[in-house]
């Protein structure tokens, strides 16, 4: 058996084998994701379901603008990343760099703008001067648990909403606990997305990629768009249908 014949069959592969496979793997492991995915957006249905009025008191404490901003910025590093890999089809070798920095920059200010929401959701002069609910004060006052008086004037803050459903008082905040399990679960995928990224820059920096070799750039930008598209339903599920 001649060395080209062996290297043709398996012990060394060619660029194209190791772009279907590296594809394939991808997208075998973007399908776990799914499913990761699948199951918190069902956990938040149901509870969204039971527990609806709270949901809907709760989700006012989100800042629509910041969501939007996000929302735009990961859109928009989408339409980079998709454009990336064609420059790089084309040979165009430093318009994919500046266009993975791009990219880069556009995941890092979602991340600041993830962090200034997360800063204003835990810190108590930072919230909302409001107070609960005409009716959940009433049913704290029924329950004995404080009087006219001091019932309407609860603060309505993330962690006094566990005061305000005396019949389920475990189950109160589980609004804000799917919200930070899942942005924050998300988050930590535009982290990973960004390392991949830093890598595939580095890559690029040392003129290693090219229309013979792009498989980092459309593997990378394929985990890209899943992380993307995860934010295009979590936008709407948490700030707007609630």
């Amino acid at each position: 058996m001649s060395a080209e014949h062996t290297e043709h069959h398996g012990l060394h592969p060619t660029p194209t084998q190791v772009y279907s496979m590296s594809k394939l793997g991808m997208w075998i492991f973007l399908a776990t994701e799914i499913l990761l995915f699948a199951g918190l957006f069902t956990t938040y249905a149901v509870y969204r379901y039971r527990y609806a009025e709270m949901f809907h008191e709760a989700h006012h404490f989100l800042s629509v603008p910041f969501g939007t901003a996000n929302t735009i910025l990961l859109l928009t590093s989408s339409f980079t990343v998709a454009w990336a890999v064609d420059a790089i089809k084309r040979n165009q070798r430093q318009l994919t760099n500046w266009l993975l920095v791009i990219t880069l920059a556009l995941g890092a200010g979602f991340m600041v703008n993830k962090g200034m929401e997360y800063i204003h959701k835990t810190h108590p002069v930072a919230m909302k001067k409001s107070t609960i609910a005409p009716e959940y004060a009433k049913a704290l006052e029924d329950a004995g648990k404080c009087n006219e008086e001091e019932c309407h004037a609860i603060p309505f803050q993330p962690w006094n909403i566990g005061k305000v459903d005396p019949k389920n008082p475990v189950f109160a905040n589980v609004f804000f606990s799917q919200y930070f399990i899942m942005t924050g679960i998300h988050g930590l995928h535009v982290l990973i997305g960004m390392g991949v990224f830093i890598w595939v820059l580095m890559l690029g920096l040392k003129d290693k990629l090219s229309p013979d070799w792009m498989t980092p750039v459309e593997v990378s930008g394929l985990y890209w768009h899943l992380v993307d598209i995860i934010w295009i339903y979590l936008f709407p599920m948490l700030y707007l249908v609630s």
